[in-house]
Parts: structure tokens; sequence; C-alpha cells
């Protein structure tokens, strides 16, 4: 991939594009008002443009770009605030002070609500296999500014990582995290959501195996957490005990693992 500049910008945007392809270690080209387009046809990379809005991504083999938002996350997020439950944090147990590895970060609307529910005590890692994605949530969740301080310190605490999530677990010790979660339905913003399922498709993350479900329960104290399709098989395959929710076209499933 390549990072350059948005179409109208100025000396502290480009400065801001240099530091990024530093960080990624992706070169930066001079924007000189060519098009997106032809920047992709020239260069046969997916494209990192950075404006004064924020930075948005242009996958090479897609015409739709993708912009950082919480979405759905921050109506959920004060809701919780206000008291309310949340059928993630109530299916995984999560409270104060646990750490949680989402395996399936895609824009990290669940890893703010983790991160939300888990505390300054806590610990939330998310992992994204795909790194146009991963650069996308990691740089979003550090600048996107809520009008609620806590949700705010909730997204500045996420660990993000460019890893796909099987060789991640395989790697980790024992008993690493109290709980485990997948999402392979990347459930996002509307306006974002065939963009995504595109680049989805691309990382075969969706594809969840007993083998992975294994792992997650070697390095989950306390459960291990399915979100997926109401219709899905998996939960039956993969031995999640689903909790079915009326009206609702996805549920959650759990494993307990015992500790």
């Amino acid at each position: 991939m390549i990072v350059t500049t948005g179409g109208r910008t100025d000396q502290q945007t480009i400065m801001h594009a240099r530091s990024l392809s530093k960080k990624y270690n992706s070169p930066y080209i001079d924007r000189s008002k060519q098009s997106i387009y032809r920047l992709k046809k020239r260069y046969q990379q997916d494209i990192i443009t950075v404006s004064r809005n924020g930075i948005a991504i242009h996958p090479l083999a897609q015409e739709e770009s993708i912009t950082f938002h919480p979405s759905m996350a921050m109506v959920r997020a004060k809701r919780i605030l206000n008291g309310e439950t949340d059928p993630f944090t109530e299916t995984a147990g999560l409270a104060s002070g646990m750490s949680v590895l989402d395996c399936t970060m895609g824009l990290a609307a669940d890893s703010i609500i983790a991160s939300l529910a888990a505390g300054p005590d806590g610990r939330v890692t998310a992992l994204e296999a795909d790194p146009l994605l991963h650069l996308l949530a990691a740089e979003g969740l550090q600048t996107f500014t809520a009008t609620n301080r806590t949700i705010n310190e909730a997204m500045r605490r996420i660990k993000t990582m460019n890893a796909e999530h099987h060789e991640f677990l395989a790697a980790e010790p024992e008993d690493s995290y109290d709980i485990v979660y997948f999402d392979p339905m990347f459930s996002e913003a509307i306006d974002n959501a065939n963009a995504i399922r595109n680049i989805h498709q691309q990382t075969n993350q969706s594809e969840l195996r007993m083998e992975t479900i294994n792992e997650a329960r070697r390095v989950a104290r306390r459960r291990v957490v399915l979100k997926d399709h109401w219709k899905s098989t998996k939960f039956n395959e993969l031995g999640f005990i689903q909790l079915k929710r009326k009206s609702s076209r996805f549920h959650y499933g759990y494993i307990d693992v015992q500790y």
C-alpha cells in the first residue's frame, strides 16, 4: 500500500501522511493532483489518503473507500454508561478489570465496548489480519473524538495488532485472556458495510475452524464468545451454546472454559 494526501492539502497534512508512511513502512507519494483511480492504475496498490477530515483507505480491488467511525458503538457505549445492558458484554460476562482478545477487530466496534466494560484496570487486544483495516482502525481509535471522555479513554486503551488470529492464538500461553471473542460477520456501519465485506472476503477470516476454537479455549481463562448470523451452523459445529434473541439477525454463543 502507498500513502498520499487528499485532493486539497496543507503542510501539516503532508507531514502527517509522511509520518504514517514511516510508521507502517509504506512509501509516501506526492498526490500532485492525481486522481485515486490514476494512482491505483499507476502503482497497482491500495491507497491510503490523509486529509484534514481524517484517513481513508482505497482498496485496489474496489471503488468504494472506507473511513473510520465507531457508528453504533457510540450508541451502545452511551447505553452502558446509562446503566443499560449490552448483549455482547452480558454474553461474555465482562466486568471491570478483565482482559479481552478480539480476534476479528474490523473497525473495532466490539473492542470499544469491551474496553469500556473492562475499564481502566482491564486490557483489550484487538487483532486484524488485513493491513488496510488495521491501519484505519488503529489510527481511528487514537484520533476519533467522541463527546464523552470515558468513551475516548476506552478507545485509546485498546491495543491493536496486524495479525491473523489462528497464528496469534497458537503462539500465546495458556490462560492469557479472560475472554476470547470472534465476530466473523464484521457488523459495521451501514455506510461501510459493502466495502468492508469485500475486504473481509479477501482476508479469509470468516472461516472459523475447530483448530482455532481449540486454541481459543486454551488461551481463554473464562469464556470463548462467538457472534454470527442467527441461521449460522457454526454455533453447533464448533460447540457454542447459542443464545437466541427474537427479532435479531445475529446471535451470540459461548463456550465456558474451566479455570
